[in-house]
């Protein structure tokens, strides 16, 4: 469990911050120290990985979409894998680089990915799924970049209220929920960290992948794993 201290930073630079990025790039030197927890959905992960592509790690190219301070990029770097990480924080991508110098490191937008068609094999989102504010042009964007047979792997879900918090749904949830969606808002922050964020992500990926299927990654949470791109679907929702 992470030190008072640490939650205090943290309290702090979500009072202090404007955005996701302000708030990442405050808390990135602690990042790893604070959300502990995140490491059993990573290293599930990394277990599909593995098994999905035994003997040709070195050659599959993976990347790791809102990567932080790279926690899934280094056990995917470990493991052989070519890795790629983007993210908005450019101080949690100097935290990653430090630590794993062969992962590539690159600031972005993922709704406006700067890379080339079929540029990769497989691409993972571990905790930021719910800061897309459009994760439908987030999965038009992936379906591009992924050829055919590409592997997309979004976890974890239901997301926790603030990464720690996890709630079951009722009544009194859903009003916490509520109110934290209106202070994040407030703040400048977005964080889809309600229970129907599941259900909504596995209904688009369905659109966009020809199989997709959920895998527990703990008692209480799952991973979205979609499998082989619609390639015809690339230009749906730019042409809407």
């Amino acid at each position: 469990m992470a030190r008072p201290r640490f939650w205090w930073q943290v309290f702090t630079a979500a009072l202090h911050s404007h955005s996701n990025r302000q708030f990442y790039d405050r808390i990135s030197p602690i990042y790893d120290r604070v959300f502990v927890k995140h490491r059993k959905h990573a290293k599930k992960m990394t277990e599909i990985m593995r098994t999905a592509y035994a003997g040709r790690e070195c050659t599959t190219r993976v990347l790791d979409l809102g990567c932080g301070t790279g926690m899934l990029s280094r056990m995917l770097s470990a493991d052989g894998f070519d890795v790629t990480g983007l993210d908005i924080s450019i101080k949690s991508l100097q935290v990653m680089r430090r630590s794993d110098k062969r992962i590539e490191a690159i600031q972005g937008d993922a709704s406006h990915l700067p890379f080339t068609d079929d540029a990769f094999q497989v691409v993972v989102s571990l905790g930021s799924w719910r800061h897309f504010s459009e994760p439908e042009h987030v999965l038009a964007e992936l379906n591009r970049l992924l050829g055919k047979n590409g592997f997309f792997i979004a976890g974890y879900f239901p997301p926790a209220i603030g990464g720690v918090v996890h709630l079951v749904n009722g009544f009194w949830s859903r009003l916490l929920i509520r109110i934290y969606h209106f202070l994040t808002g407030k703040l400048g922050f977005e964080d889809h960290a309600d229970s129907l964020l599941e259900e909504r992500t596995t209904i688009l990926a369905r659109k966009y992948f020809k199989q997709v299927d959920t895998v527990d990654s703990g008692e209480k949470w799952h991973l979205i794993v979609a499998i082989d791109p619609c390639t015809s679907l690339i230009n749906t929702v730019s042409s809407e």
